[in-house]
């Protein structure tokens, strides 16, 4: 489904009508909102999950894609550490 809408000058944009009947989408619905790359996406925050929640499921879905372990992350962070003390930041 492809619609067009424009941003307001308060910077709201409408989501068509049939795209929110699709969606299921009502008043009242809270949506989390965040870019990639070039792209706006809009993810329905479902009743009773946390923002944080909905937020770390994506992050859990890609780390378990790729396998990372918690050893890789602590790696990680000591040689972005070791980075920065070396340049002084």
């Amino acid at each position: 489904m492809l619609s067009l809408s424009r941003v307001s000058s308060k910077g709201q944009v409408v989501l068509p009508k049939p795209l929110r009947e699709r969606m299921g989408l009502v008043e009242g619905d809270r949506l989390l909102v965040y870019a990639t790359g070039d792209l706006i996406v809009l993810r329905r925050v479902k009743e009773g999950e946390s923002v944080l929640s909905a937020v770390s499921a994506s992050i859990r879905e890609k780390v378990a894609k790729r396998a990372v372990r918690a050893e890789d992350v602590e790696e990680a962070i000591a040689s972005v550490r070791k980075a920065k003390a070396e340049s002084g930041s």
